[in-house]
């Protein structure tokens, strides 16, 4: 009975040495590191373009935090104006 184990764990170590060699032969291929450079890429293309989107809003929240605040003030000093006559 021990004998059919031996047989069965030395079959899949040698399967496993196998899957393995062929992996990491698939992994140094000239197609798959082309693979891999485009998806790269693609990655950094993504982020770029959504931080080139967060610093446009970021900028115009600004401008119109800046132009409210100085529509407030104009308000204000018109109140007051109103309330000296």
């Amino acid at each position: 009975m021990k004998n059919i184990f031996g047989k069965e764990r030395s079959l899949i170590f040698a399967g496993g040495v196998l899957v393995g060699t062929l992996g990491l032969s698939l992994l140094k291929s000239k197609t798959a590191k082309n693979f891999y450079v485009k998806t790269l890429a693609g990655g950094m293309k993504i982020r770029n373009d959504a931080q080139n989107l967060y610093e446009t809003i970021r900028e115009d929240a600004e401008d119109m935090c800046y132009e409210a605040s100085k529509q407030a003030l104009e308000e204000e000093k018109s109140c007051c104006c109103d309330s000296e006559k």
